[in-house]
């Protein structure tokens, strides 16, 4: 019987996680260098999903994926970006006593790539796809105050 994530309502097979896909996915991302091109996609659609950043790194992670996805900004700048970003500064992850963020019904989860993925070319689509989806979808949970 399925179970459903309470965080990005994927349905998932009895006895798997998000977390346990996303353990998977780094693995094959650390050892295949044809997996860990979109190693910056996986992470950032996968905390941005599971409510796993800061409201400052949320800010952050959505410039990051626009100016990825839409403007070819490389990875290696996203990296040093980074090390100058909110996380340089304060934690970039969610505290324990945050406000609760909104609930989004993702149209596109971790479940979906792990379902249709089949070789590292595949993989690599639809962890592109996925993070576009999390971009085009991720709006209410960047606070306009930052």
């Amino acid at each position: 019987m399925p179970n459903t994530c309470v965080l990005c309502n994927a349905v998932l097979p009895q006895g798997i996680t998000c977390e346990s896909i996303f353990n998977e996915f780094l693995a094959l991302e650390f050892n295949d260098p044809s997996y860990g091109r979109v190693h910056f996609l996986t992470v950032a659609s996968y905390m941005v999903q599971h409510q796993g950043y800061s409201d400052e790194m949320y800010a952050w992670v959505q410039s990051a994926l626009q100016k990825h996805l839409e403007e070819g900004y490389a990875t290696e700048l996203i990296r040093q970006d980074m090390a100058k970003g909110p996380g340089s500064t304060k934690g970039i992850r969610r505290p324990l006593d945050a406000q609760p963020l909104p609930k989004i019904y993702w149209t596109m989860t971790i479940a979906d790539v792990a379902a249709q993925m089949y070789d590292a070319e595949s993989y690599c689509k639809l962890i592109e796809q996925w993070g576009r989806t999390t971009l085009k979808e991720m709006g209410p949970l960047v606070l306009k105050k930052i």
